[in-house]
């Protein structure tokens, strides 16, 4: 349970990184273009991708 504990946590803060900074090596991968076409702006993409790195990085200080 450790390793997912330090993998949740390395991931959750990743994950507030790109969504703070946009990153447009990342930002611009063909991935994350077809997600923000899906939640319809590049700010509902942002929202999502903090909010989903919250989530890992809590579930993984709480393991």
């Amino acid at each position: 349970m450790e390793t997912l504990s330090i993998i949740l946590i390395i991931y959750g803060i990743l994950c507030i990184i790109i969504g703070l900074l946009k990153p447009p090596f990342i930002w611009n991968s063909k991935k994350l273009q077809i997600m923000q076409k899906m939640l319809k702006s590049s700010r509902n993409l942002q929202i999502f991708i903090l909010l989903w790195g919250a989530t890992a990085l809590i579930i993984g200080l709480l393991i």
